[in-house]
C-alpha cells in the first residue's frame, strides 16, 4: 500500500502528477501529532547521533523542521523493512543542506542526506539500545549520487 504522509504545507510540494494520480494515498497528519511527545523523544535521541559538534546550535530544531523530516517518522515506525532513494552527505559537509563545510568529525555516521537520512536514523534507532532485535534490521539504500540541486 502506498501512502505519502504530509504535514502541514506539505502537499503544495507535491507534483502535480503526485496529486492527480496519487491523491488517494496521501495522509494527512496534524500539528499535535508531529511536535507530540513520542515523536520529539524520538526527534532528540536521533539527534544525538546525526547533530554534532558545531551543527549542534540552538536552532538545530527548526533546521530539522525546514527539512520536514518528523513526517519521515511516522514511515518507518512500524515498517518491517525499508527501502531508500536518497544522496549520501559528503564527509565534511554539514547534514542540513549538504552544502557548508564542517569538521568531517561531525557527519553522521549514518550518513544519508536530507529528511530520508532522518528516516533512516529513526528506522536504525529501533535497533539500538536494546530495542528491537539488530537482525531484524532490514534497511536498503540505493544512492542516486548526489544531492537534489547538484
Amino acid at each position: 500500500r502506498l501512502v505519502h504522509f504530509l504535514g502541514p504545507g506539505d502537499e503544495e510540494w507535491a507534483s502535480a502528477k503526485a496529486r492527480e494520480t496519487q491523491r488517494h494515498a496521501f495522509e494527512h497528519v496534524d500539528r499535535d501529532l508531529l511536535e507530540g511527545k513520542l515523536l520529539s523523544e524520538a526527534l532528540e535521541k536521533a539527534g544525538e547521533r546525526r547533530v554534532l559538534g558545531s551543527q549542534r546550535t540552538p536552532d538545530w530544531r527548526a533546521r530539522v523542521a525546514e527539512m520536514a523530516a518528523r513526517r519521515n517518522f511516522l514511515q518507518v515506525r512500524c515498517a518491517d523493512a525499508v527501502y531508500v532513494v536518497g544522496w549520501r552527505l559528503e564527509q565534511g559537509k554539514d547534514q542540513f543542506t549538504g552544502r557548508c563545510d564542517i569538521d568531517p568529525r561531525e557527519t553522521p555516521v549514518l550518513d544519508v542526506g536530507g529528511g530520508t537520512g532522518w528516516a533512516c536514523q529513526w528506522y536504525a534507532d529501533r535497533f539500538s539500545d536494546g530495542g528491537e532485535d539488530p537482525a531484524q534490521c532490514r534497511l536498503f539504500f540505493f544512492d542516486d549520487a548526489g544531492p537534489p540541486w547538484a
